[in-house]
This record gives C-alpha cells, structure tokens and sequence, in this order.
C-alpha cells in the first residue's frame, strides 16, 4: 500500500471514529447506536459523490466527520440525479447543506406534508395575518426568478387525516435579503426559485408554524443554517465513540453499480462542489 493510500485509510478511520462520537452528542447512545451503523455507507455515498474524491480528503476531518454524522442521522444521501443534501467544500471545511426535497423528506416522515407554490408578482395574491386566503395564477407570466418572485407560499398538512393546518406567506422581499445574506452560495444564481422554496421551509418550521417535533429535523436545519453563514461544524468529542462497522466504504453500496452523476451539484459552478 502506497504512502497515499496510507494517509487516506487512517483519514477514513479517524472521521469514522468522530461522526460515530458526534452522534451520542447529537442524539443520545440509544439512537446514536442505530445511526451508527450507517455511517459506512454515508461516508461511502460522499465519496461517490465527489466529482474528485480528493477534494474530499482536502478538508478537516472534524469537517467530513460532520458531513458524515448528519447524513447518517438524517439518511439523507449526496448524490445522485435528486440529492437530499449537497456537500460544499469552502474554505478547508466540508458543509452539509439539504435540499428542499430533503427538507420535505423529514417533514415527511414526521408526518406533516409541506409544499410551496411560487407566487409571481402578476399573480393575484391576498393574505391576511400572514396567511394566504386567496391565490390566483396568472397563467403565463409566472415567476422566472428572484426579480419577479412576489414570495412563496408554504402549505402544511397533517398526514394523519389530511387537514390542512395553515397556508403561510414569505414575502419576495424576505426571500431576496436572505439570497444576498453573507455566505449565501452560487446555487441561488443557478436554482433561485428552488433555493427560495427551501428558505420557504426553513422559514416555517423555524417560526413553530408547524408542529414538527423531529431531533433529525432540528440537526439538518441547523447545519444548513452554519453553511449559509460559512460558519465552522460544531465538534464536540467529549465522549468515547460507539463501536462502528469495520469497513468505511461499506459493503451495502457495489463498486460495480456507480451512482449517477448529482445534477444538482452541477449547478453550484464551484469547481470544489461536490
């Protein structure tokens, strides 16, 4: 084995021992055991991912670990053709970022559907208290992008019997303060209307508009709230780590089946994006 290949197996093994440590901190022993045991396959799906695997082993490992731990909490996976997360190499530190369908994916399974509409400034738009009371489309002048958003709206429904429990507004104006936030990234240039209806989410369940209870929900927004702002992964390895499977490339995942290229981490035009 090559000194290269050396360094990058001992990498490996160091980030696994921290993601396996940074869940008992994130969750406790008895779901951070459970979550455990899919960090093989989160580092491996972050591999695959990369367009240079590389650019991975690049950054901190408390970084990667970070990446790793909340994939495996969340199972939400880089890569493929509709990732649930996307994984930006920026400054030595590797950030998690969710996707809106990632978002909708955890809302999900905590059993509320939430849904967005982007509302262009030549619909018709009525809201009172901050909720939406009437919509009508202007069929064929629908928003194309930032300048022409007039805000989005965010539908929360209970799954268990189908009752809708509010339909909230963000305004535009909200919308576009937080695209030219510091450490906002290209993707708002390439995706504005998607980004918008992700800050949408994030917006609602961040002001208790619905009732979400989820601890994997509450980490992924915060992790995507610290990359927005290009701030530092939170490390804390105060704790021993929890036994974790043996082989970091984990055996649930082929080397004959590839994964697809992820098309949205495409659009990041950021040379070091994964």
């Amino acid at each position: 084995m090559s000194s290269v290949q050396t360094t990058s197996v001992t990498l490996r093994a160091r980030v696994q021992r921290m993601a396996s440590t940074m869940l008992l901190d994130m969750v406790g022993e008895d779901r951070a055991t459970e979550a455990s045991a899919r960090v093989a396959m989160a580092f491996a799906a972050a591999h695959r991912a990369a367009r240079n695997p590389a650019d991975i082993e690049r950054c901190s490992p408390e970084s990667i670990a970070s990446a790793v731990a909340l994939s495996a909490l969340t199972g939400l996976m880089p890569g493929g053709a509709m990732p649930g997360v996307w994984l930006v190499p920026r400054s030595g530190q590797l950030q998690w970022m969710i996707s809106h369908r990632g978002l909708t994916t955890l809302c999900r399974r905590a059993g509320y559907q939430l849904s967005t509409c982007v509302v262009g400034t030549a619909d018709h738009i009525a809201v009172e208290f901050g909720e939406v009371t009437e919509h009508r489309v202007a069929v064929g002048n629908e928003a194309t992008g930032l300048d022409d958003l007039a805000g989005v709206i965010v539908s929360c429904k209970r799954l268990a019997d189908g009752a809708v429990l509010g339909r909230y507004w963000l305004s535009g104006a909200d919308v576009r303060k937080r695209a030219r936030a510091r450490g906002a990234g290209p993707v708002w240039k390439s995706w504005p209307l998607e980004m918008a209806q992700k800050t949408a989410i994030k917006w609602a369940c961040a002001r208790g508009l619905v009732p979400i209870e989820s601890i994997e929900l509450d980490q992924a927004l915060a992790a995507d709230t610290r990359a927005e702002i290009d701030e530092r992964p939170r490390v804390q390895l105060s704790r021993p780590a929890l036994p974790a499977p043996s082989d970091i490339f984990g055996s649930e995942e082929p080397d004959d089946d590839p994964a697809p290229e992820p098309v949205d981490a495409e659009v990041l035009d950021d040379p070091m994006a994964i």
